[in-house]
């Protein structure tokens, strides 16, 4: 398991789980990160249970099978971040990248009844008609049979958004499922401020959110270099994170 394109992914992951530590994303010592490996049917990356993201190395993540077994690396994975992301790695071949936080606005948004991303801020236009909402709260997930609910509620959709819970985000990249993680908490932040407001929302009409939503590559391409700035600030302030 030492090809480059292996210790690429163990790095990147391992970075933006340090970056996503210095934004407040992770609550104690839970959520959890995976990443498919390139050119795997059935392995996945994934952060270790019991340790702060802003301890975590490219070395130090773990990974496992579908089965559960860890093949490489040693700790062990969270019950819920198994049942939640193998499950959705096997059945979405989109979702290479799988990242499960509890982001404070977004998963704030998810507690509200009927609270949706509303396509009010121009940054959020990127996610219309692709955000999936399950109102069905079962608690944790303590069996891949929830998984598998989860996953065939998210479908073909980029963003899970369960409630009573929080937000799952997946992406063909570890850059761009990091790069949507990251937008839809500003979204979230900056709708739940206006709605502070107790004014009504102003909404965009439907032509002018479908021409931005549909320009993908653009936002993936944008992606990269949001990983790399992340990675150029890593490098110089906390290197071990490549080790």
């Amino acid at each position: 398991m030492m090809r480059k394109e292996f210790k690429t992914a163990r790095q990147e992951l391992a970075a933006v789980l340090r970056w996503s530590s210095r934004l407040g994303y992770q609550q104690g010592v839970c959520n959890h990160f995976s990443f498919q490996l390139p050119g795997e049917d059935s392995l996945f990356l994934v952060n270790p249970e019991g340790f702060f993201w802003s301890e975590l190395t490219a070395s130090s993540l773990l990974l496992c099978d579908f089965d559960g077994t860890i093949v490489e690396g040693s700790g062990t994975v969270e019950q819920t971040a198994f049942c939640l992301h193998a499950p959705i790695h096997r059945h979405n071949p989109h979702a290479r990248a799988v990242m499960h936080s509890h982001t404070p606005y977004t998963t704030a948004l998810c507690l509200i009844q009927g609270g949706k991303v509303d396509p009010v801020n121009i940054t959020g236009f990127q996610f219309s008609g692709r955000i999936a909402y399950d109102d069905n709260c079962q608690g944790g997930a303590l069996s891949t049979k929830e998984g598998d609910r989860e996953a065939e509620i998210l479908g073909d959709n980029n963003i899970l958004m369960m409630r009573n819970h929080g937000p799952i985000v997946i992406g063909p990249t570890i850059a761009a499922a990091f790069d949507r993680l990251y937008y839809l908490e500003e979204v979230c932040k900056r709708q739940m401020l206006a709605m502070a407001a107790q004014r009504p929302l102003q909404p965009v009409p439907a032509p002018i959110v479908a021409q931005l939503a549909e320009d993908i590559p653009l936002y993936d391409a944008y992606a990269q270099k949001h990983l790399a700035a992340i990675r150029r600030v890593l490098d110089r302030e906390e290197p071990e994170y490549a080790d």
